[in-house]
């Protein structure tokens, strides 16, 4: 798909998304509701459904490397953001900024982007690198955004559990052990997991728009929130880039890595931020920065997308 198409795609299916709530096609919780059914119903199988290819082991190897890559990644991006947190003196905006600087929107924006670029190869890797990522993420948003002071909530086992294997991570599991083995499901339930699977990306990339839609456009578009996506969806992904050159990583694991660094805010971190930061300002702050990454990726993913292109025809 070229960079063109890919943008279009993405403003239009958002943009969907945001007339379906200011519409009032749908209200109250239902993008909670819809978030569940994608993520424990259709993510779930669509990465089984992108891991149903022939057998390769130079792919399984390549799986091995993204997952360390995945937790190398994550630790640079942690010291980056303990940097940016740091210098910016550790105040509410520097908090929100060291999240957005570790977390990409990897589900509802991440996977329909790899799937339109790269198809089910792309997003077979792209899972697979994910897997780190989902049994940290959850888990590391309260001490990231709480306020210094708040005490934290200590999780029970069961909770962890439920954090580190998430129905997409089990998905993850399940499709490798069906790739590794070549077990074929019976039809009718092959068929059933592709349809559902299908459904996955356009509803995720509606999804981000119904969520967008709540928010006052004119109140959360101001130049001082642009801090936030002009790290996260260009800076960022530059530094990814010369990383990945300098590293030598294969074409197939490196557009994974940049393509996951360009993404936009993670669209939880405005939820988060309600959750564990009481301040009414952070929580605004946090709003902006979901709304104004997001809505900059619709230009910033197709121009990396190209870059990509360019080094790794």
């Amino acid at each position: 798909m070229t960079a063109a198409s890919l943008s279009v795609q993405l403003i239009l299916m958002v943009a969907i998304g945001v007339f379906v709530w200011r519409a009032h096609i749908v209200s109250g919780d239902f993008d909670k509701q819809l978030t569940a059914l994608l993520m424990k119903i259709a993510l779930p199988c669509m990465i089984v459904r992108s891991m149903s290819g022939a057998f390769s082991w130079e792919e399984l190897k390549n799986c091995g490397r993204l997952v360390v890559v995945a937790l190398i990644l994550w630790a640079v991006t942690f010291a980056l953001g303990q940097i940016a947190y740091r210098l910016m003196g550790k105040t509410a905006s520097a908090r929100i900024m060291r999240f957005s600087m570790m977390y990409t929107n990897f589900t509802f924006v991440g996977i329909p982007v790899m799937e339109a670029l790269y198809g089910d190869t792309g997003v077979f890797y792209f899972v697979v690198f994910l897997v780190p990522y989902r049994m940290i993420y959850y888990s590391s948003a309260e001490p990231l955004l709480s306020p210094p002071g708040l005490e934290h909530k200590r999780r029970t086992l069961v909770e962890k559990l439920k954090g580190w294997f998430s129905p997409p991570v089990v998905a993850v599991f399940v499709g490798l052990l069906l790739y590794v083995t070549q077990w074929k499901l019976p039809a009718p339930v092959s068929g059933v997991i592709n349809s559902l699977g299908s459904c996955a990306s356009p509803l995720g990339m509606v999804l981000c728009g119904i969520s967008l839609g709540k928010y006052d456009f004119k109140r959360l578009l101001r130049p001082r929130y642009l801090w936030i996506p002009l790290v996260r969806n260009l800076l960022l992904p530059a530094l990814i880039l010369g990383l990945v050159l300098l590293a030598g990583l294969e074409p197939d694991l490196a557009r994974v890595v940049v393509i996951f660094a360009a993404l936009p805010v993670p669209s939880l971190l405005a939820a988060f931020t309600i959750q564990y930061d009481p301040d009414q300002g952070s929580q605004f702050q946090a709003a902006a920065a979901v709304l104004l990454s997001t809505l900059a990726c619709a230009a910033t993913i197709p121009v990396w997308a190209a870059v990509l292109g360019v080094f790794f025809p």
